[in-house]
């Protein structure tokens, strides 16, 4: 008998050990943050923000900074945090120090503490302390959302005075909205045996997103003008809709699993109306809201929190989704029992793991129409932590900078933003809302008078309208005075231009070679380049979404085949793959005179390096050198895309347009096979309402070989051009003169210099 009391004990002690928690520093893999602050970072932010690997069965987590390395001098602890990540509400003395974490079981118990990690916080460091979200701090009264109610007599005078005619816009859409109410019947469900990806599904899935903004975004917009003007029609307007809303299955068609384009509006619109129009809903109208809006925000939760958003945040629609949920979570604060930890949750990924696109340098990813797009979103989160937190985000370097980005792709009179997923189709005008936010929140005059250049001359909504009333006037102010090009490094694209005021007389390239990869919406090849000219596309990337996802989209515009770069043996970079790795690995900038360049060979299977150099010889001259070494023989195809057929004679390739046109030669190597097509071999969807009518170009060189250097002249306009191309040693040089200037430019293994091109 104690022979089994024995051994059962041991069982369970045992049993016990075999469950311990053990903790999980697993490194960081493609798509993940990472641990950070990185090992001997420098934090641009005071505090920074902290993100560690999540722990399987972890209930909760531990987080120490200290002086030394000892851990004997703490200087901050977290003792409890849901989350892998948190921000501290308090600053830091500027100084050296270490941290690290460790987790903690369902009964507390803590696992051993990790691997400890230094930083530094320099004095020149912004002051950006996480708000300490307690009782004290979260919004009580209502409104909450975008304002309080001490400003509404302020707003109330902007209304009536300097933003008379944008006021009188909006409520004139809310009047609209009161005549001729939206359909409020639940939107349909897919067809069973609907193909996914199918015309009739696309006019389902996005029909009702727009669905849902017009009941839930007509809602918010009667209610705010409630707010405005105390007239009752529009608060049971507002509450007629909402109250519609809640006869609609939360699980059914506009349930964030099947179908987040329809349940992210349902999110925030739903919010805003329901916190302005409080006043009309009876006590059974709230708590039906209540309850759809607690299944709507869970879902939203369920899916950041189970991906582990904090530690792979690279995920396009969550990186918006996360701030709408803080906004319900605003809204529902003391009634939805989940709201707080929503709320905490959206902080937190705020402070820590925003924005991901991108660093401090203010570029962005997935290119300018989805910065466009996803920043204007962003807006909303900025004016409820002003009104709810007193926080102003543009005390970050990235939104100090990040206008730049727009203003530097997109000069006025541009059609088109290079690389980036729908980017053919930006414009300066399509921009023009975001720049005048970002400049009003940055206080940018070069930014504000860039969106005059594209039309804006009052909000357009009342998000906007909001944001003017807070802005101090700055007066607009163009970038005379500024470099003409620029470089984000930290997303690896290169903006370089000849006139950055006007771009219908500039002459502008666009370089990617991103060390993000080739990922969600910036999926175009590394080293690869495109060429506006007056404002137009001339040489550029092909093919034309029908559908995020479509066989178009994959096998044609995510692959390399679609970009001006190169394929090896015909096959070209990883597509849509964080392994597709570039670097821009060198950049300079001087009136006359640019170079970029960049390094792209471990984008490749079949590659162990590609260097492409640039050297933009100011205003019409671009020469390209690429020395490209594979692991064995082979065969390189240089490619070249533009809106129309090429008139190819040897190795000499134009392409015009109007007054604009582009003359490439192909100055090496010897052998160059040149031919184009007008096909795709993946072409859109038949039911696309477009046609595309882009040529394909192909230079390839004749036989194999490890190593292979390509030397590209390119002119511009009819450039007239005198060049010499001749070799000494293990470097070519190339001599051109043109517009009475002459340069020398030295092709090196590792190198491109010029020399001359002064005026």
């Amino acid at each position: 008998m104690r022979t089994s009391l024995k051994a059962l004990a041991l069982l369970i002690l045992f049993s016990g050990v075999a469950a311990a928690l053990e903790l999980d520093q697993s490194s960081a893999g493609p798509r993940e943050w990472g641990y950070r602050p990185v090992d001997d970072a420098h934090s641009v932010l005071n505090p920074p923000g902290f993100t560690w690997h999540p722990t399987g069965g972890a209930e909760a987590y531990t987080l120490q900074v200290a002086e030394d390395a000892d851990f004997n001098k703490i200087a901050y602890e977290c003792k409890k945090t849901q989350w892998s990540a948190h921000c501290p509400a308090s600053t830091l003395k500027p100084g050296t120090y270490h941290w690290r974490y460790a987790a903690l079981d369902k009964d507390g118990n803590r696992t051993g503490w990790s691997k400890a990690r230094k930083f530094t916080i320099p004095d020149y460091a912004i002051d950006f302390p996480k708000p300490d979200l307690n009782s004290d701090t979260i919004p009580q009264e209502r409104p909450r959302l975008f304002f309080r109610s001490d400003e509404i007599e302020r707003i109330r005078r902007a209304a009536n005075g300097s933003l008379s005619k944008a006021w009188k816009d909006i409520k004139s859409r809310a009047d609209r909205t009161l005549d001729d109410p939206p359909d409020t019947s639940e939107p349909p469900k897919y067809p069973e045996g609907v193909e996914r990806g199918s015309e009739r599904w696309k006019e389902i899935w996005w029909g009702n997103r727009k669905r849902v903004i017009a009941v839930a975004g007509g809602a918010a917009r009667l209610a705010f003008v409630y707010r405005v003007t105390g007239q009752a029609k529009y608060a049971e307007a507002a509450r007629d809709l909402l109250v519609a809303m809640t006869k609609w299955d939360p699980e059914g068609s506009t349930a964030y699993r099947y179908n987040d384009e329809a349940a992210m509006p349902a999110l925030y619109y739903t919010s805003r109306a329901y916190d302005w129009a409080y006043p009309a809903l009876d006590e059974s109208d709230r708590k039906a809201v209540i309850e759809m809006m607690r299944i709507r925000g869970q879902q939203c939760f369920h899916r950041l929190h189970s991906r582990h958003h904090l530690w792979r945040p690279y995920s396009s629609h969550d990186n918006r989704a996360w701030h709408f949920l803080g906004e319900v979570a605003v809204a529902f604060h003391g009634q939805i029992p989940e709201a707080d930890r929503w709320l905490d949750y959206a902080m937190t990924v705020f402070y820590t793991a925003y924005p991901v696109w991108s660093d401090t340098d203010g570029g962005w990813h997935e290119g300018v129409l989805y910065w466009a797009s996803y920043l204007r979103r962003f807006m909303y989160w900025v004016q409820v932590m002003q009104a709810g937190f007193d926080v102003d985000v543009f005390k970050r370097p990235f939104f100090n900078r990040t206008g730049y980005y727009g203003m530097y792709l997109l000069p006025p009179g541009t059609q088109d933003g290079g690389f980036g997923d729908l980017a053919a189709r930006a414009s300066h005008r399509s921009i023009d809302r975001i720049m005048a936010m970002l400049g009003m929140g940055a206080r940018n005059p070069h930014w504000l008078w860039h969106a005059k250049q594209g039309g804006y001359d009052r909000p357009d909504d009342y998000t906007e309208f909001l944001f003017a009333v807070r802005s101090p006037s700055v007066e607009p102010r163009p970038p005379t005075a500024v470099p003409s090009s620029i470089c984000f490094r930290g997303v690896g694209i290169a903006a370089l231009n000849t006139n950055l005021t006007d771009g219908t007389k500039n002459v502008q390239l666009f370089f990617k070679s991103s060390p993000m990869g080739t990922i969600s919406h910036g999926y175009n090849a590394n080293n690869a380049f495109h060429l506006n000219v007056h404002g137009r596309a001339m040489l550029r990337n092909t093919g034309r979404r029908d559908m995020h996802g479509s066989p178009h989209h994959r096998k044609w515009m995510w692959q390399t085949k679609s970009q001006n770069a190169i394929l090896v043996n015909g096959q070209g970079q990883r597509a849509h793959s964080p392994h597709a790795e570039g670097e821009i690995t060198w950049f300079q900038t001087k009136p006359e005179l640019d170079i970029v360049g960049g390094q792209a060979g471990g984008s490749y299977e079949n590659l162990d390096r590609w260097a492409r150099r640039i050297a933009f010889l100011k205003p019409h001259i671009l020469v390209i050198h690429d020395v490209l070494e594979a692991p064995e023989p082979s065969t390189y195809q240089w490619l070249l895309h533009a809106p129309g057929k090429f008139e190819i004679d040897g190795t000499h390739a134009r392409y015009a347009e109007d007054d604009r046109s582009v003359d490439v030669h192909f100055l090496g190597p010897e052998g160059l096979s040149v031919s184009q097509t007008g096909k795709y071999d993946t072409p859109p969807a038949e039911w696309a309402d477009f046609d595309l009518n882009e040529w394909h170009l192909t230079a390839e060189t004749d036989g194999k070989s490890k190593r292979m250097e390509f030397v590209t002249l390119i002119r511009v306009n009819g450039e007239e051009a005198d060049w010499e191309l001749s070799r000494q040693d293990d470097e070519q040089i190339l001599k051109i003169k043109a517009q009475d200037k002459t340069a020398t430019v030295t092709l090196g293994e590792h190198i491109l210099e010029v020399e001359g091109w002064q005026d």
